[in-house]
Order: C-alpha cells, then sequence, then structure tokens
C-alpha cells in the first residue's frame, strides 16, 4: 500500500463499538468519512487519515453530533518491513507507556499537568489484526501545525521550547523514579551494529550535498573543511549516540521540528499549549539533539541564527525551572556548561541542517518520499539536489555553513 488510499478494514461497522464504548448516547453512525490527513509530501512512514462521523444520539430529538478521529498505520515499503515496523512499534510504546509516565510525574509530584500528547484510544476487543495508533483529532480542539516552508516566530519557537524542556525534566526524573529506558531508546541506530546503514545514509547525502556545496558562495577553505568533515559523519554519529553518565541525559522526541508538533493559539501573538505528535524516533540522550534540530529547521530565517544563543538560554532556563519543580535531585549543567554540552555534541547541528531543513523547506512534492530521502537510485539523487538546490535552501544554508564553522559546531 504505496498511497493514503483507506484499507477495507477501516469501516464504519469497527467504529461503531468505538462509539458505543466511549459515548453513552451514542445510537448510530449517520455519516462517515475517512480522508487523508496529510498531503503529499508531508509524511514518509505511515498512512494517516482522517475519520469524520457524524453520530446520532439517543436523545429525546434524535440530535447528531459531529466527531473526528486520527488513524496511523504503518506504511511499509516492500523489503524494508522491520526497520519500519520497529519505528512504528517504538511509537506504539511511546503512547501505551512512557508518555503517561512523564505526564504522571507533573501529576504526582507538581500543581501542574502539562499533556504531552493527544488522547490515544483502542478499539474494543481484537477486531483489529494490524497495527494501528488511534488518536483524538486535536484540529478539534482548535491545535494546527504552522505553516513549516515559513518559519516561526520568536513566540512560537519559545512556547515549543517550554514544552520540550517541560518533557526533558521529566524524562530525566523518570530515570530516577523508573529506572533506565530499554536497550533500543538508550541506543537508537547510533551503534557500531548500525554502521553499514549509517555508511549508506551519509554516502547517500553528501554526494550530492557536496557537488551542490558548490553553489552556496564558500570560501575555498570552508568548502575543504565541510569536505572533510562529512567523510568522519559515521564515526561521529556513533560517538554521538554515547551516553555520559556525569551529564545529563534525556528522553529526546527525536524528530523535533515543526510538523511534530501543534500549536493551540490564544491570539495572534500568545500560544495557548503545544501538543507533541510522531514518537517513532526516540533516544534517551544529549539534549542536543532535539534542541538542534528544532532550532536549526523550524524558527524563521529572521530570527534563527540571531536569537539562536537566546532561545538556547530560555530552554535552559525552562529545564532548571522543571528539573527543580519535580524534585530531581541531581545537579542541572548551568548555562555556560549547556554551551559547553552542545559544542561537544554538535555533530547534530550539522546533520539537521544538511538533511532535515530542505525537507522543511521544500513546498509539498510528488517526488517526495523515503526512498527517494534515503535512497541512492538516480530518481532519488535527482531529488535530494532539488532539495539542496531549492532557492529557500540555498539562501539559508550558505549563511548557516560558516556560521556552524564560525561557532566551532563544524570543526
Amino acid at each position: 500500500m504505496t498511497d493514503q488510499a483507506t484499507p477495507k478494514w477501516v469501516n464504519k461497522e469497527l467504529f461503531h463499538g468505538l462509539l458505543e464504548q466511549n459515548n453513552k448516547n451514542f445510537k448510530a453512525i449517520l455519516k462517515f468519512v475517512p480522508t487523508s490527513a496529510i498531503s503529499k509530501g508531508e509524511n514518509y512512514l505511515t498512512i494517516v487519515l482522517r475519520i469524520q462521523i457524524e453520530m446520532q444520539l439517543n436523545d429525546s430529538d434524535d440530535s447528531t453530533e459531529d466527531i473526528s478521529y486520527i488513524l496511523k498505520i504503518p506504511l511499509v515499503p516492500e523489503g524494508e518491513e522491520n526497520d519500519f515496523k520497529d519505528m512504528f512499534d517504538a511509537e506504539l510504546d511511546m503512547y501505551d507507556h512512557l508518555i503517561p509516565e512523564l505526564e504522571d510525574l507533573y501529576a504526582k509530584n507538581t500543581a501542574i499537568s502539562p499533556k504531552f500528547k493527544p488522547v490515544h484510544l483502542k478499539f474494543p476487543g481484537n477486531s483489529v489484526k494490524i497495527d494501528y495508533i488511534l488518536l483524538e483529532d486535536l484540529r478539534k480542539k482548535g491545535y494546527r501545525n504552522a505553516d513549516r516552508t515559513q518559519g516561526l516566530e520568536q513566540f512560537e519557537v519559545e512556547a515549543a521550547l517550554k514544552k520540550l524542556a517541560q518533557w526533558h525534566a521529566a524524562s530525566a526524573k523518570r530515570v530516577v523514579e523508573l529506572g533506565e529506558y530499554e536497550k533500543d531508546i538508550r541506543e537508537s541506530y547510533f551503534t557500531a551494529e548500525h554502521q553499514k546503514l549509517l555508511d549508506e545514509f551519509n554516502i547517500n547525502f553528501c554526494m550530492p550535498f557536496l557537488e551542490c556545496m558548490q553553489k552556496y558562495n564558500l570560501e575555498p577553505g570552508q568548502l575543504v573543511l565541510i569536505s572533510d568533515y562529512t567523510s568522519h559523519l559515521t564515526d561521529l554519529n556513533i560517538e554521538f549516540g554515547k551516553n555520559d553518565p556525569m551529564e545529563l541525559s534525556v528522553l529526546n522526541h527525536g524528530d523535533f521540528w515543526c510538523n511534530n508538533f501543534m500549536f493551540k493559539y490564544k491570539d495572534d501573538s500568545e500560544v495557548e499549549d503545544v501538543c507533541f505528535v510522531d514518537f517513532q524516533l526516540p533516544k534517551f540522550g544529549t539534549p542536543a539533539q532535539d534542541l538542534f534540530c528544532m532550532l536549526m529547521t523550524s524558527p524563521k530565517f529572521s530570527i534563527k541564527l540571531d536569537k539562536f544563543d537566546h532561545f538556547i538560554e530560555y530552554y535552559h532556563q525552562q529545564l532548571v525551572e522543571h528539573l527543580s519543580l519535580l524534585n530531581y535531585n541531581r545537579n542541572a549543567p548551568t548555562l555556560a556548561q549547556f554551551h559547553t554540552h552542545l559544542y561537544r555534541y554538535s555533530l547534530w547541528a550539522f546533520i539537521c541542517a544538511q538533511r532535515m531543513l530542505p525537507i522543511v523547506l521544500l513546498p509539498p512534492d510528488v517526488d517526495s518520499n523515503i526512498g527517494n530521502v534515503m535512497g541512492n537510485s538516480e530518481e532519488a539523487i535527482a531529488f535530494k539536489r532539488k532539495m539542496f538546490l531549492l532557492p529557500a535552501y540555498v539562501d539559508q544554508i550558505k549563511v548557516i555553513l560558516p556560521w556552524l564553522i564560525n561557532r566551532g559546531y563544524i570543526r
């Protein structure tokens, strides 16, 4: 199944039992409309359906109510079942166990109760024989994604960073309360066992990138430095994945950019809440992973670099505040220590600027699929060249790369 077609098992009968279980006044389904929840080029690993239902209520005047759900199903390319199934299983475990644990830590220890995920539901009984994730539709509560190609305003970045700091703080406290995360979350794919996979990813991205980099108006010394740096990426990835027990480690969302969180706005300049979605790549380790992912991809370019240090200071302040709120009894890093930490783990700034930023800036595109993003076919290489030469990307990357070099993040 390579498109967003609705599987036959996703039908009115399946949802009848769910509605009966969750709505005491439910009488019947009048309309059942499944549609793709995400446009082409916005999603790579799952089928995401929006299920819109008009239900009749069992009351004196047979009134009706509209309800909407989001249903996620694995999108499994031929021959790649295991890799992608593992990611879907990881997300299921996040919804079922880990995120409720983080939310419970706030409920037990503090006067605040941040929610990190949409309400997660299950169909009654064992009628569904395939993996699925069924969620409330956050749009019904007024949440929406920002426009990824335009970038986030400062107040939106700060709202997302505050929620991220709350998440990271709880995830550190969870280790104290409940013990270590499982090995797959501690290591993810940043290990010597995944060296072949990492080599392939790095070659598939770096060959077209180094070719296109000649168009970025860089100085000869910068071109040489970046070219040399990319030749060490596999070793740097494996080093990046190691957790230092002397440093603060957190549960990273792992894919923290603006498509993967939704805003509920109070008005044009204030966010009421941020809710995270898409938990397929969790990794316990340096908070630099989520921070660099967010800050290299999602803010408006006019503030991305100019406000970088402000955003780090704001996140650090929120992190320390929420660690204290949760009675975390280990030392939180000072701001100076945290900047040293970011320097140590700066690989992720380059990775996100090189690989994620062009995807963020690319308009919805029919060629944008997991095969073209990760692969090395002629079509995939042509697609990556198109990304790396996209004018919106060139405008940013020709400034970002010298900035990364000047900060010592590429060295």
